[in-house]
């Protein structure tokens, strides 16, 4: 339902002439006619005043449906390809969309960690900074807000700004559960698998990373005597077939020293 249609909807259903709601807005009964017919639009400062005329919010007045942006904006996310090989395409493809639905923090959020990806050379963390500052004025969404967080912290690290990465890190929640283990134990049946399956990956994965933090610090005998851990880790955890996946990619990053890099 288009905005005159509505605005004619809810004069009728309150019993009130169009020359009525005309007075109570200051304007002409002949503008109204214009809106319910399609023919043009309340201006924008007009609009809070229609809502409390009619007792209403500027969402119901403007049949806003927050669910139908959400799914739409995940869709585009989802054609993005984030996630790939293009972290430039990615981006690209969000800003686009990020004009059609504007300060949506979803797309801020995923167009800063692709901006991110694409800042091995530093050039961009002025650009990520100021992004990041951007989402956090803006985002009500704990999750996301946390992502962006973590972007600022690793960001002014790798500036070597440690007191602004600590001052970012302490707006991080320190977690003492898991999302996943909690829904592990609550949830029953296959979604109880699916949600142990995530648990799961995730602990191997921090178990990993850890163990390589262990090892940045660590004199080259420490190094070696680490990398054996590894060995038998990777061999032990790719032994059963429902970690086989996770651990080949683990393996891999780090026979590469990239390890640190599934937290960009």
């Amino acid at each position: 339902m288009n905005i005159g249609a509505k605005i004619k909807f809810l004069r009728k259903e309150k019993k009130v002439t169009q020359e009525e709601l005309a007075e109570y807005l200051h304007i002409s009964s002949q503008a109204v006619s214009k809106w319910e017919t399609g023919a043009s639009s309340p201006d924008i400062d007009l609009l809070p005043k229609l809502a409390i005329f009619f007792g209403t919010s500027l969402d119901m007045l403007l049949d806003f449906d927050q669910s139908q942006v959400d799914a739409a904006v995940e869709a585009l996310v989802r054609e993005s390809g984030r996630g790939g090989r293009d972290p430039a395409r990615s981006e690209a493809f969000l800003r686009k969309a990020l004009e059609k639905y504007p300060n949506n923090d979803l797309l801020l959020t995923c167009i800063l960690e692709d901006m991110q990806e694409q800042n091995a050379d530093k050039s961009r963390s002025g650009e990520i900074l100021e992004f990041g500052e951007r989402i956090l004025a803006c985002t009500r969404d704990d999750e996301l807000k946390i992502d962006v967080l973590r972007i600022m912290a690793e960001t002014y690290h790798s500036l070597g700004e440690q007191a602004m990465a600590e001052f970012y890190l302490a707006k991080i929640p320190a977690l003492h559960f898991q999302y996943y283990e909690i829904a592990a134990a609550i949830k029953k049946g296959k979604a109880r698998l699916e949600e142990a399956g995530k648990a799961e990956d995730l602990c191997i994965d921090k178990l990993i990373c850890m163990l390589w933090l262990r090892r940045e610090e660590a004199d080259e005998q420490g190094k070696a005597e680490l990398d054996r851990q590894a060995r038998e880790m990777f061999a032990f955890f790719g032994s059963w077939p429902i970690y086989r996946e996770i651990t080949e990619i683990m393996e891999g990053l780090w026979n590469e020293g990239k390890i640190m890099e599934i937290y960009q």
